[in-house]
Formats: structure tokens, C-alpha cells, sequence
């Protein structure tokens, strides 16, 4: 009966999604939110409905990778890869670690809960803050593709440190934590320079020559490739949506690109769906009055950190201050990273529902904090930011649905 009973959850889970996704459209609010909320009225926490189970877990791994995959598919390295963005993430990413390192510690969390928790502050939003920068018609902005660009790499040294701090037990010694480093940069490495071209080919090749563009078997063949690099990742000790991530920005090259973009969208509909329902379900509502001063912390601290270290470098690289400080408020707005980190570090046993829940309550205030103040930022500058002529045209902004 147990068995039956998943269809039942399943059914509710999509039902309530649509709600999420139906009100969230209607009050112009990220999706992801809305699902997310919904999920919370769904769970143990208020109605009760449907609970956190194993075949839940498994199906949300696997909305997680659909997700990353997806946002691979909308990343093109080559044209958001320069020097200032990279500068503006890997500061941006190192800052927030450290700040929400110390934070965690300050509140009594042990050493690895802390470092975990450093790492759930590290990834920006990009689907929020793409959302944002589109509706105020902010997108073709030089501050818009600093922002973007940097939010592309960043999401990848986010999920490079997630592998490094999963991975690292607490008894292991600094020899080990630099070869899962050392294996973290090379997998990265190898993908982006050797397997883009690996994969391209392979895609195309079975596209156009064995199958002869039947899209259906096509895109079947590509999702058999992202499972695929997911296992490698896997088996080499690394997160898996690290593999579905690289996978989508290797393929993201291939002739057959918009047939995997069209492909997709029911997939991504369907487990991001339960993906978001299921981080909702599992938030527990007495952490926000048991750890409200901690959320308030780390809240502050997530903003911060941004601010500063991808302010500053954005500074450091010819930005005027005004400019500087809207990338720096920019890249705040933690979103789907942080939950895929999050959950990742529940299912591991690396932190408690108590934790979990209020990184979640961080993820939200962070982003209504910045969609308000974003928009500040840029109507006081009164639309004086230099606007560039060429079309930001290497991401589709699917995120933000």
C-alpha cells in the first residue's frame, strides 16, 4: 500500500505546483518561490498531505539534474568567460564561504556543519537576477553582463566546492582535501576543453548520420549522455549535477541545441516541479521562530558577501561605484544552487532539517531583498548605464519560469 500511495503524492505534489507556478505568475514573482511555498503548505508543517520519503528523494535527484542540464544547455562559456567576470565570481564565491563559515561558527554549529553551510552562500540565482534585469529592460546593460557572465562561472566553482565539501570527511587529512581539489578542477577542466568536443560530435553525429534527425531518439540519446557524466562524476567523487551541468554547457554547442531546448521544457516542467515541491515539503516552519536570529545572521551575511566580493573586484575592474554596487547587489539572490546544495548536504546526513529549513528562509529573503533593491539601484542611475549593442543571446532564461 506504501507503494501506491507515491502516485497519490505525486499527483498532489504537481497540483500544488501549478498553483505555485499560476500565483507566482500572477504576482510577477520567481516560480521557484511560489512552488517552494506551496510545497511548505503541502508538508508535515501545515497540511500534511505528502512527506519526504526515498522515492520522493530519488525523483527530486533527478529534477536536480534536468535543472542543472538545462541550465548547461542556456551557458556558453566562450562568450561569458573574460577575465573581469571570472574575477567578480571566484571572488564572489570565496567571500561568501568564509563569511557564512564564521557566522555558523558564532552560533555553536560544529566545524564541517559551518564550512557546509559557508558553501550554500556561494552560487547566485542567475534565473532571479536575469528575471529582474529583463523586466526593468536592464539586460543589454554592461552591469547586466558583468552580473550574468560572472553568475555562468560562478555556478560552476559553487558546485566544485560542493564535491570538495561532501567529500570531505571530517577526519581526513589536508593530502586528501588537495587531491579531491586537484580531481575537482581537472574533471571541470577536461570538460570544458576536451569533452565539448567529445560530446558535440558524438550528439551530432547520431543525429544526423545514425538516426537521421528523428528528434525524439535524438534527444533521448543526449539525456543518455548527461545520466552518463552524472555517473562519471559520481564514481570519481564528485557531485553529480556538476556532470549534468558540464554535460549542457558541452552540448550547448551542438547543431542539435534547439531540439534539446525544446525537448527539455516537459522534463524540466515535471521534475524541477517536484524538485521545488519537495524542498518546500521537507522545510520544517518552527525553524523560522527557532532560528530566527540565526536566519536574520546569515541572511545579512549572504548579502554582504556578494556585495563585497563581487562589488569590489567589479570596482577593481573599471566599474564606477554606483555600477559596482548593482553587480555587488546582483549576484545576492541565492536560489536554485542553494537548494540543490542544501538538499544534497540533508540527504548525506551533513546537516539537520533544522539547517536545512533555514538556509531555505536565507534563499528567499536574499531575493526579495535584492528584486526591491535592484530595481532601486538602477532607477536612481536614472538608465545611465552605458547599454551595449550586442544581443545576450547564450541564455534563454528558462530559470526564471
Amino acid at each position: 500500500m506504501a507503494e501506491i500511495k507515491i502516485f497519490f503524492e505525486l499527483a498532489i505534489m504537481l497540483l500544488f505546483a501549478i498553483a505555485g507556478y499560476l500565483l507566482s505568475k500572477k504576482f510577477k514573482q520567481p516560480v521557484s518561490i511560489g512552488i517552494i511555498i506551496f510545497g511548505i503548505l503541502l508538508g508535515p508543517s501545515v497540511i500534511g498531505l505528502a512527506e519526504y520519503n526515498p522515492t520522493i528523494a530519488i525523483i527530486a535527484q533527478l529534477g536536480s539534474i534536468i535543472l542543472l542540464f538545462v541550465a548547461g544547455l542556456n551557458s556558453n562559456m566562450k562568450e561569458v568567460y573574460t577575465k573581469r567576470n571570472f574575477m567578480i565570481a571566484l571572488v564572489g564565491a570565496i567571500v561568501p564561504v568564509v563569511g557564512g563559515f564564521i557566522v555558523a561558527t558564532l552560533f555553536g554549529y560544529d566545524i564541517f556543519t559551518s564550512i557546509f553551510i559557508g558553501a550554500t552562500l556561494t552560487a547566485t540565482c542567475l534565473g532571479i537576477t536575469s528575471s529582474v534585469l529583463k523586466e526593468i529592460g536592464k539586460i543589454k546593460t554592461d552591469t547586466a553582463k558583468a552580473m550574468i557572465g560572472a553568475a555562468v562561472i560562478d555556478d560552476i566553482i559553487s558546485l566544485c566546492i560542493l564535491s570538495i565539501v561532501l567529500a570531505v570527511p571530517e577526519k581526513i587529512g589536508p593530502t586528501a582535501i588537495i587531491f579531491k581539489i586537484i580531481l575537482v578542477i581537472a574533471f571541470v577542466v577536461f570538460m570544458l576543453f576536451f569533452g565539448e568536443r567529445i560530446l558535440t560530435w558524438l550528439l551530432d553525429y547520431f543525429n544526423e548520420k545514425v538516426v537521421r534527425s528523428m528528434p525524439k531518439l535524438t534527444f533521448v540519446f543526449a539525456l543518455s549522455l548527461v545520466f552518463l557524466i552524472s555517473y562519471l562524476a559520481f564514481i570519481l567523487g564528485l557531485a553529480p549535477i556538476i556532470g549534468a551541468f558540464l554535460a549542457g554547457v558541452c552540448l550547448s554547442k551542438s547543431r542539435a541545441v534547439n531540439l534539446l531546448l525544446a525537448g527539455s521544457e516537459y522534463y524540466e516542467i515535471i521534475f524541477t516541479s517536484i524538485f521545488f515541491i519537495s524542498i518546500g515539503i521537507v522545510v520544517e516552519l518552527k525553524a523560522f521562530y527557532t532560528l530566527f536570529w540565526f536566519i536574520l545572521a546569515l541572511t545579512i551575511i549572504a548579502i554582504a558577501t556578494k556585495i563585497i566580493g563581487a562589488g569590489f573586484p567589479a570596482y577593481k575592474m573599471g566599474f564606477k561605484k554606483k555600477d559596482a554596487l548593482i553587480v555587488g547587489v546582483g549576484m545576492a539572490p541565492r536560489g536554485e544552487i542553494a537548494f540543490i546544495i542544501a538538499l544534497n548536504g540533508l540527504l548525506l546526513g551533513v546537516i539537520t532539517k533544522e539547517v536545512y529549513s533555514a538556509i531555505v528562509f536565507m534563499s528567499f529573503l536574499t531575493t526579495v531583498i535584492t528584486l526591491v533593491a535592484l530595481k532601486m539601484l538602477y532607477n536612481a542611475k536614472g538608465g545611465s548605464s552605458k547599454g551595449l549593442d550586442e544581443e545576450i543571446d547564450f541564455i534563454d532564461l528558462k530559470l526564471k519560469r
